[in-house]
């Protein structure tokens, strides 16, 4: 079903013989994002349409792409990291983390 949020299930004209059965699927896929989510957040996506249009929605609105408050939280976290306790061996994964993370 990754197809109806990936855009590979086109949806098809209504007099088309395969609607019926993509706007069940679509329902479907619908009902299992919308239940994925908290209560609160899942009201602002009831009204959207289709699968895809409520996964571009989620997407926009909660993408850690070019998120800036997450990047200041990460730079801080590597300006303030030390070794302190940790072998080396911890210490430079830590390190790899944050920069991946980055």
């Amino acid at each position: 079903k990754i197809g109806y949020i990936t855009s590979k299930v086109q949806q098809p004209d209504v007099n088309d013989p395969m609607y019926e059965n993509w706007e069940l699927n679509n329902s479907i896929v619908m009902v299992w994002l919308i239940n994925s989510m908290e209560s609160h957040i899942s009201r602002t996506y009831l009204f959207l349409q289709t699968a895809k249009a409520i996964w571009d929605a989620v997407i926009e609105n909660y993408s850690d792409l070019e998120n800036a408050s997450r990047v200041f939280e990460i730079k801080n976290k590597l300006k303030d990291l030390s070794q302190g306790s940790m072998d080396i061996t911890e210490y430079y994964n830590e390190l790899q983390m944050l920069w991946q993370k980055l």
